[in-house]
């Protein structure tokens, strides 16, 4: 039978290689949000998919938040805890620490972020006088991200891991067939993702859920019928406006979070009533990824520890589930073909609504934003509540066909709490901040020198 399902990878790829071409500019509002959205455009230039840009994006902005932080000394610190030397330039430690990871991990875009480290270095004050403030950050900002990255060039993200291709056995994963490439013949993807090094988590099953309910339970069915139902390729009952917020999420991954979220922390930078200085923002975007990719590498845990089925084998295999509440349908299909990995837990409830909760907890969540992705252009969604977004996203999934309810409503409540033992162990306040100091500046009579770490935060080899 030829196939009807929407071929959203091809969507995504050619949206993907168009990014660069394609993002709309957007105001800038300090050194942070400059440089997620170089991030971002880097992300969407190396055409990376939404399981890996999480990695990228915690990278970039553990560092910048550290470098940061390390002058303007607000909140413990992440990873490298000693303080940077007084005088230095907090703006030029930003940006230097951004282009130092960027440069480390996207080396064929160096000559881009060239011209964007020499556009933030000529916004800074002093930078015509080759200021000794903005040479000491610069300095200091390398030594930090230098430091993140040789920890994280040991995460295991490129460490060769053997294929897992599942089994016949019924409820157990397997491919679906692709092109020339047979039913299950195809592995798993990511594996490794299952293993990383935590950004935060004391270890990459520390959120692991569960396991799902049984293949002869009535939740199981109630799910199954619900998702062949609904998320059918040429459903009867899902509304069109629905078929497109599947197809929008499918497409959405961390660094398009980040970009429908950096406009309301431009607002906030610019707020009269809650002005952000910068150590402020590089908190924010810093806890979102890093958060977000811990909500990355335990939905591919759980993945991995369980090895539940798709609904395309559940649908068209129901007559062996045991279960008599459940029908099978050997010419089911989703709107799309599913990513090729196992079922449980759903990786966008877990990571958006760890994202949305942390920002919730952070900045109120009231806040309107949309969402929109390069590989699925021309439609966005606005959002008035982070809480609705990642309500909508466990719908989203079901609607498309490759998730059943309990595996976003089990990755919706770990992601709640991934997030809030985030906010309660990282980047937290410093008793002894003067806020009216932010120790960053033009003291260029300091001898350059560090100030060691008092106690706060989290030493370096923590993880």
């Amino acid at each position: 039978m030829k196939s009807t399902t929407i071929n959203v990878q091809h969507l995504i790829a050619l949206g993907l290689a168009l990014a660069a071409f394609a993002t709309t500019p957007v105001v800038r509002a300090d050194a942070v949000t400059d440089w997620n959205a170089n991030t971002e455009q880097a992300i969407f230039t190396a055409a990376q998919g939404p399981p890996v840009q999480g990695r990228f994006l915690a990278i970039v902005h553990a560092a910048i938040f550290d470098a940061v932080n390390g002058i303007q000394r607000k909140y413990t610190p992440y990873f490298v805890a000693e303080w940077g030397p007084r005088g230095a330039s907090a703006d030029a430690a930003a940006a230097q620490a951004a282009y130092t990871a960027l440069v480390s991990l996207y080396p064929t875009q160096k000559a881009t972020f060239d011209t964007q480290l020499a556009n933030s270095l000529a916004k800074i004050p002093g930078n015509r006088g080759r200021s000794r403030s903005i040479e000491r950050g610069r300095t200091w900002g390398e030594q930090v991200a230098n430091q993140i990255l040789a920890w994280r060039a040991t995460d295991g993200f490129t460490t060769p891991l053997p294929d897992y291709f599942g089994s016949s056995t019924p409820g157990v994963w397997r491919s679906p067939p692709a092109g020339t490439n047979a039913d299950g013949t195809l592995p798993a993807i990511f594996p490794q993702n299952a293993v990383l090094v935590p950004f935060a988590m004391t270890s990459h099953d520390q959120f692991r859920p569960g396991p799902p309910p049984a293949l002869t339970s009535a939740l199981y069915a109630a799910d199954l019928n619900e998702v062949k139902a609904i998320g059918r390729f040429n459903s009867a009952i899902r509304t069109p406006e629905q078929t497109q917020l599947a197809l929008l999420w499918q497409a959405v991954g961390p660094a398009s979070e980040n970009h429908a979220i950096r406009p309301v922390i431009e607002s906030l930078i610019e707020s009269r009533c809650q002005r952000l200085k910068l150590v402020d923002t590089a908190r924010i975007f810093a806890l979102i990824n890093i958060v977000g990719e811990d909500a990355t590498i335990a939905g591919f845990d759980s993945k991995y520890a369980y090895n539940l089925w798709r609904p395309y084998h559940a649908v068209r295999l129901a007559d062996t589930d045991g279960n008599p509440a459940t029908e099978a349908d050997p010419t089911w299909d989703a709107l799309f073909v599913a990513p090729r990995h196992q079922e449980y837990m759903s990786n966008h409830a877990v990571i958006t609504t760890a994202i949305m909760n942390t920002l919730a907890d952070l900045i109120g969540d009231d806040h309107t934003f949309t969402l929109s992705a390069p590989g699925y252009p021309g439609f966005t969604w606005t959002f008035n509540r982070f809480s609705d977004a990642a309500a909508q996203v466990i719908e989203a999934r079901i609607w498309a066909g490759i998730h059943y309810r309990f595996s976003c409503n089990v990755g919706a409540a770990q992601g709640m709490k991934l997030s809030n033992y985030v906010l309660d162990n990282f980047l937290l306040p410093l008793r002894d901040y003067d806020d009216d100091d932010d120790h960053d500046g033009h003291d260029d009579h300091d001898n350059g020198h560090g100030h060691d770490d008092n106690g706060h935060g989290h030493k370096k080899g923590h993880h």
